[in-house]
């Protein structure tokens, strides 16, 4: 059994040089790194709040994760911000 509030290593930096999403389990829990357009690492629910698919089968765009069913985008706090075809994010 792993204790939650410490760090563990992720994924080497290489890992997230190429610009696309990266799913990993990390103690248990399944999680999608990305790099945003500073460069900074970003780690967030591997999971579309819409219809569970891993976030790390989408696509980066600029500082946004992108789900790769409908295309709902995912800020670095994990806040949906975007949804295709609606002018209101619920």
């Amino acid at each position: 059994m792993f204790m939650k509030n410490c760090w563990y290593v992720a994924a080497y930096d290489r890992e997230l040089k190429d610009g696309g999403p990266l799913g990993r389990t990390l103690l248990g829990e399944p999680v999608v790194m990305f790099r945003d357009s500073r460069g900074r690492a970003i780690a967030l629910e591997d999971r579309c709040c819409h219809r569970h698919l891993p976030l790390s089968l989408g696509q980066v765009t600029g500082d946004r994760v992108q789900c790769g069913y409908h295309g709902l985008e995912f800020d670095a706090t994990g806040a949906c911000v975007a949804v295709p075809g609606q002018s209101k994010v619920p």
